[in-house]
């Protein structure tokens, strides 16, 4: 993030204590940093309300799907739920970021886990529905499950990293 309140800018190159390339920044470039800085604190919060307005529509639709009781509706509930949690995983990173919290891929790597056991158990319900054909179906849920696995080893080793600093 850039830092708009700071008062001299160094050019790269020049020695300590020389007073050529200092300059003063005007207070028309900070009060710009300081709009920008306003601009995207209100594009992250009307993401984020969007984002959470999603999440709330899906989960009606999941209980839609469960008050409307019907012979497939609790593994369409659960997939329904799932994706609401991947929601608001994402709500989560947007509102870490308008609090100016660190970067982190923690987010992404339990979002990724979940849509792929998401799309497993939505692959074993085509799969009893007959939707798919056998090895198409063993197949896709072979490539989610290894998806699930590098994905943990990749948490695995980013915790691991972040331990050591």
């Amino acid at each position: 993030m850039i830092d708009f309140q700071a008062r001299n800018v160094r050019l790269s190159g020049m020695e300590k204590g020389e007073k050529r390339g200092t300059y003063e920044l005007s207070g028309a470039i900070s009060a710009a940093g300081r709009l920008f800085t306003w601009l995207d604190d209100i594009i992250l919060i009307i993401v984020c309300a969007a984002i959470i307005v999603l999440a709330a529509i899906a989960l009606g639709e999941a209980f839609t799907d469960f008050i409307n009781f019907r012979e497939h509706s609790i593994p369409h509930t659960t997939s329904d739920l799932m994706f609401v949690l991947i929601i608001m995983e994402l709500s989560r990173q947007v509102l870490g970021q308008l609090h100016r919290e660190q970067f982190s891929l923690n987010p992404f790597l339990f979002i990724g886990v979940i849509a792929s056991i998401r799309g497993i158990l939505i692959m074993q319900m085509r799969l009893s529905l007959e939707e798919v054909e056998w090895t198409q179906g063993i197949t896709q849920m072979g490539i989610y499950a290894t998806i699930v696995l590098i994905l943990v080893l990749c948490y695995y080793l980013t915790t691991k990293t972040e331990k050591t600093r």
